[in-house]
C-alpha cells in the first residue's frame, strides 16, 4: 500500500508496485534509507503510533538483550543454522522469523543475517554513545549505520557488535530495514 498511496518508486525487483510471488514474506530490499524513513513517516501517519527506524543503540540493546557481551543475538558461539549467513549457502533472503533458535533474549528475530539494517544513526560518531550529540539527527543527509549483517556475509559480520555504513541515497539487495515504536515524540522523528 505504501508504494501506491505516495507514489514512491518501488524496489527494483518488483513488478506492477508488488513483490514477486514467494517473496511477499523476505525482508523488503533494494530500498535506501530515504525509502525507509519516508516508510516510517507513512506508516506512523495511518498508525498514528510514532514509528521509526531504531537507533544504532535501540538496534544493539534489541540483539544482545542485557547480555552485553554476546557476540550473537543467542549466545557467544557462531551456528549457522540460526541464521541467514553466508555459511548457510542459501545466497539470498529467506523468509522473516524461520529461525526462531537466533532470537535475541528479548524474543527479536532476524538480528543477524539475512539483511543489512538502516538505522537512524548516522556514520561517523564516536563511542561512547550520547544520544544528544546530533547522531540521531534525521533531517541531515549524511551517511548511515547499518546493523546486522547479511545473507552474503560470514560469521565475523553477523556479529552484533557489526557495523557498516552507506549513503542515505544509495540502495542494495542487501539492505532492508526493520521498524520500531520509539520512546520521541513524533515531532522529534
Amino acid at each position: 500500500f505504501f508504494v501506491m498511496d505516495t507514489g514512491r518508486r518501488a524496489p527494483d525487483h518488483w513488478r506492477d508496485n508488488r513483490p514477486p510471488k514467494g517473496l511477499e514474506s523476505h525482508p523488503v530490499v533494494n530500498v535506501s534509507w530515504d525509502d525507509a524513513m519516508a516508510y516510517c513517516r507513512w506508516l506512523r501517519e495511518k498508525t498514528g503510533k510514532p514509528i521509526t527506524l531504531p537507533s544504532e543503540a535501540e538496534w544493539e540493546k534489541a540483539a544482545r538483550g542485557g547480555q552485553d557481551a554476546w557476540e550473537y543475538p543467542w549466545g557467544d558461539a557462531f551456528d549457522r543454522l540460526r541464521c541467514n549467513g553466508k555459511e548457510l549457502g542459501l545466497g539470498t533472503t529467506t523468509p522473516v522469523g524461520i529461525f526462531p533458535d537466533g532470537a535475541s533474549p528479548y524474543g527479536v528475530l532476524d538480528m543477524s543475517g539475512n539483511v543489512w539494517e538502516w538505522t537512524r544513526t548516522m556514520w561517523g560518531t564516536r563511542y561512547p554513545y550520547q544520544p544528544d550529540d546530533g547522531r540521531e539527527d534525521v533531517s541531515k543527509s549524511a551517511s548511515r549505520v547499518l546493523r546486522g549483517g547479511s545473507w552474503w556475509e560470514d560469521a565475523p559480520a553477523l556479529r552484533c557488535a557489526a557495523r557498516d555504513w552507506y549513503s542515505p541515497h544509495s540502495w542494495g539487495g542487501r539492505r532492508g530495514f526493520r521498524v520500531c515504536v520509539s520512546p520521541f515524540s513524533t515531532s522529534d522523528l
